[in-house]
C-alpha cells in the first residue's frame, strides 16, 4: 500500500504500490502491511482491507457489513489471530472467520480432504512455510517455521553486497528470485542485468541463475528440514500414503524454479507443484464460502 500521510489517503495499492517502494517522499509512505506471516503496520493493514471492500462493494459495504475469511497460519500465536481479525474488523468486517491456510490450500487445488487417506501440503508463503499432514477433512498435524519468500529475498540481497558490493532493494531482490532464480542445478542458467548502488554511486552488473543458487538453496534447506520434521510426527500410516499419493507444494514460494525437484531429491518423495500456487489458498476460500464450510474448518471469533 502507498499512502499519503498528510492526507491519511491511500494513493495506491497492490503492484501500483509495490514498484514506489524505496522511490517515494517523505510525505508518502510505501510499504507491505503484512511481513513475514504477520501484521507489520496495523493502521495501513486496516486501511488495505477497507480500500478492497469499498472497490468490491462500493456503497453497499455503508448498508450492510461483510462477512470475511481470512487464511492464517497454523503457527500464528494468539496475539497475531487477536490482530488479523481487529485489523477486519476495523475496516469494516461484521463477522470474522478464521482458515488455517494449508487447508484452504487444499482445498482451492480440489483435494479430496475429507478422505482417511492422508495427503501432504506444503505452503510456502510470504513470510511462513508450513507442511501439514491432512486427513479425515482436517490436519493432523503442522509444522511450521518463519521461512518464505521474503526471506529469499533477503538472502538475494545479502549475496549481492557480500559478493558485489552492491546494495539493491527489496523489490529488485525479488525480480531477481522471479526471473533467473532456482534452487536446482538441471533448471536453465539465464542471466539478468542487476542495477544497484555502490558507495553511493549508482552501478550495474550482470547475475546468473547459478550465481543465486547458493543463498536460495540456503533459504530452501529450512524449508526441506521443516518437511523432514513434519516426517517425524507423522504416524506410520499416513506416511504410507504420502509415499504414494506424493507432496504437493503452493504458495508463491513453489514458483521458485526447481523447488520441487530439490524437495523430491532430498526427501525421496514424488513432489508435485499446484497448477496455480498463487491462487490456491483463495480458491479454496471462494470455496469454503460457496459451499457453506461442509468441513467446518473456518473458525468463527468473536470480538
Amino acid at each position: 500500500m502507498a499512502v499519503d500521510n498528510r492526507q491519511s489517503r491511500i494513493t495506491a495499492a497492490g503492484n501500483a504500490a509495490k514498484m514506489m517502494i524505496g522511490k517515494t517522499p517523505p510525505h508518502i509512505t510505501a510499504c507491505a502491511p503484512i511481513k513475514d506471516g504477520v501484521i507489520a503496520d496495523f493502521d495501513i493493514a486496516s486501511g488495505m482491507l477497507e480500500y478492497f471492500f469499498r472497490s468490491e462493494a462500493g456503497a453497499m459495504m455503508i448498508l450492510s457489513r461483510p462477512k470475511v475469511y481470512l487464511s492464517v497460519p497454523h503457527c500464528a500465536t494468539s496475539t497475531e489471530r487477536r490482530s488479523f481479525i481487529e485489523v477486519a474488523a476495523k475496516a469494516g468486517a461484521k463477522n470474522v472467520m478464521l482458515v488455517p491456510e494449508t487447508l484452504a490450500a487444499a482445498i482451492g487445488m480440489k483435494m479430496k480432504i475429507e478422505e482417511p487417506k492422508g495427503k501432504m501440503v506444503v505452503n510456502i508463503g510470504g513470510g511462513t512455510t508450513e507442511a501439514s499432514v491432512i486427513s479425515f477433512g482436517g490436519a493432523v498435524l503442522t509444522n511450521s517455521i518463519r521461512v518464505g519468500g521474503s526471506a529469499f529475498d533477503r538472502s538475494i540481497a545479502n549475496f549481492m553486497r557480500r559478493k558485489y558490493g552492491i546494495i539493491i532493494g527489496e523489490v529488485t531482490a525479488e525480480l531477481l528470485k522471479k526471473n533467473i532464480g532456482n534452487v536446482f542445478a538441471s533448471e536453465e542458467n539465464s542471466s539478468m542485468e542487476v542495477h544497484g548502488s555502490k558507495g553511493g554511486i549508482p552501478v550495474s552488473v550482470t547475475v546468473s541463475g547459478s550465481d543465486l543458487r547458493e543463498p536460495l538453496r540456503m533459504q530452501a534447506s529450512h524449508i526441506i528440514e521443516c518437511i523432514r520434521s513434519a516426517f517425524e510426527k507423522t504416524p506410520p500410516e499416513l506416511c504410507s500414503d504420502i509415499r504414494e499419493s506424493g507432496i504437493v507444494i503452493t504458495g508463491g514460494g513453489a514458483c521458485l524454479k526447481g523447488m520441487d525437484k530439490l524437495i523430491e531429491q532430498k526427501t525421496g518423495i514424488r513432489t508435485i507443484c499446484a497448477k496455480k500456487p498463487l491462487d490456491s489458498v483463495v480458491m479454496g476460500l471462494a470455496t469454503i464460502i460457496d459451499g457453506g464450510d461442509k468441513f467446518g474448518i473456518a473458525e468463527r471469533t468473536d470480538r
